[in-house]
């Protein structure tokens, strides 16, 4: 009898495991009640086809079925087969894990100087995450109202701590991340923001120093939030917009008129209503 291979009996240094994804709940739900979803929403105006594709590749991602490589060992033979992924950016759970983990990666690496960093989030209401979800113009307006609103508080704090003539002398620096969905899987538009937790300054030989500023107190929180709700309605009535109407059932509603199915299905998850089943509207 032959002797077991050394690459079949050594343990992988990588502990690789080909996942199976028609394992997990959420591929479940999603390959049972899909077609469905989708046989009922061709029978209005059907969905924009990056959602089909989205949720197609998604039940192909990881799929042996649906493509793989083969890679053997030169020394033994012995085969392994990788399944070809999805690489979208929606939902799926290990490309976009993968594509975090390497995102993250990058910012240590390369992006973030050795200094502390804070995270801020802008959460916003119900009704503008509505329409953020699917007006992009919208969405970076709102977020750089947000941005500049915390420039100035930081600009301001390092000029009383640190005695500058000029509220122009700090600079800062950020990183933003849009996440659209909550830990309930309803729409969601807000902001990460990594921002450096402190200000640059230039000294008397023109070389950039970093002076940390710490926390913000609850009255800095405050500026910032009042600051970017000011803002907020100068970007809305640019884009003939108002926080008043978008608070009412008569907001203009560009998306409804374009894909009516998306926007039934965005306005029930931000407002937190089933759509479909025993309770519609609940």
């Amino acid at each position: 009898m032959a002797a077991p291979s050394p690459c079949s009996t050594t343990p992988r240094r990588d502990s690789y495991q080909r996942r199976r994804p028609d394992e997990t709940l959420l591929y479940q739900l999603i390959d049972e009640h899909w077609p469905t979803f989708l046989e009922r929403a061709e029978q209005s105006a059907g969905l924009p086809d990056f959602i089909v594709e989205e949720f197609e590749a998604y039940l192909r991602c990881g799929m042996l079925e649906h493509g793989l490589a083969q890679f053997a060992c030169r020394q033994c033979g012995e085969s392994l087969a990788v399944a070809f992924s999805c690489k979208k950016r929606g939902f799926c759970p290990s490309c976009t894990g993968r594509r975090m983990a390497d995102v993250a990666a990058h910012l240590v690496d390369e992006v973030f100087p050795e200094v502390p960093v804070r995270q801020w989030v802008c959460s916003l209401p119900w009704r503008l995450r509505y329409a953020m979800g699917y007006d992009r113009k919208l969405c970076a307006d709102v977020l750089d109202a947000f941005i500049v609103s915390l420039r100035r508080s930081l600009r301001r704090r390092a000029k009383a701590q640190l005695g500058l003539r000029s509220v122009d002398d700090p600079l800062f620096g950020a990183v933003t991340f849009i996440q659209r969905g909550d830990s309930s899987l309803r729409l969601n538009v807000h902001f990460h923001c990594l921002v450096i937790d402190g200000v640059y300054v230039r000294d008397e030989r023109g070389a950039l120093r970093f002076h940390e500023l710490g926390a913000p107190t609850h009255e800095e929180l405050t500026d910032v939030a009042r600051w970017t709700h000011e803002r907020l309605g100068l970007v809305l009535e640019r884009h003939g917009r108002s926080l008043d109407e978008l608070a009412g059932d008569a907001a203009t509603d560009l998306l409804g008129q374009e894909q009516p199915v998306l926007a039934s299905c965005y306005g029930a998850s931000t407002a937190d209503r089933q759509l479909l089943g025993d309770a519609p509207g609940q």
